[in-house]
């Protein structure tokens, strides 16, 4: 009837620009409260969940200035100079979750999941949450959906 789901977030990622990098970790707890009364057992047991996340992510960005010099009446090209900024995030995630559970071959879980919460995002340095960015920003705070499915593996 009920169950608690422990996981650990590892965050890697380029997104479309290739001078941009982020990386993380974070932690993430559910507990769960399958529906049904009694000894109410079915092949997909629906559950609903609370959930905490906590995430650290730290985004690098990596700026390349061509250098160039006029040497005897002609511009050369003598290399680039590279600099990289780093900000840090802390990011507070909770809401609650509808959920389905399949159980293949008694070997793996497979979860499907909706649901929505409340994201709060910091950037290191600054004293309060973040406000008035869009949905996609790292550093968003505010209503969050919440979509996606997790695959488990079964220990006998």
């Amino acid at each position: 009837k009920k169950s608690i789901y422990l996981a650990g977030i590892g965050t890697y990622g380029s997104p479309t620009d290739n001078n941009k990098e982020i990386i993380g970790f974070g932690a993430e707890f559910q507990y769960r409260s399958y529906l049904g009364k009694g000894k109410f057992v079915t092949r997909f047991p629906i559950y609903l969940a609370t959930q905490l996340i906590a995430r650290r992510i730290w985004e690098y960005n990596r700026v390349s200035n061509p250098i160039y010099e006029y040497v005897n009446g002609y511009t050369q090209y003598m290399g680039e100079n590279y600099t990289e900024t780093r900000r840090g995030y802390t990011i507070y995630y909770g809401g609650m979750l509808l959920g389905c559970q399949l159980v293949v071959n008694q070997i793996f879980t497979l979860d499907a999941f909706f649901g929505g919460g409340i994201r709060l995002s910091q950037i290191d340095g600054e004293k309060s949450f973040s406000r008035y960015k869009n949905l996609t920003s790292l550093d968003y705070s505010g209503v969050v959906p919440r979509v996606g499915f997790v695959l488990g593996i079964i220990q006998h």
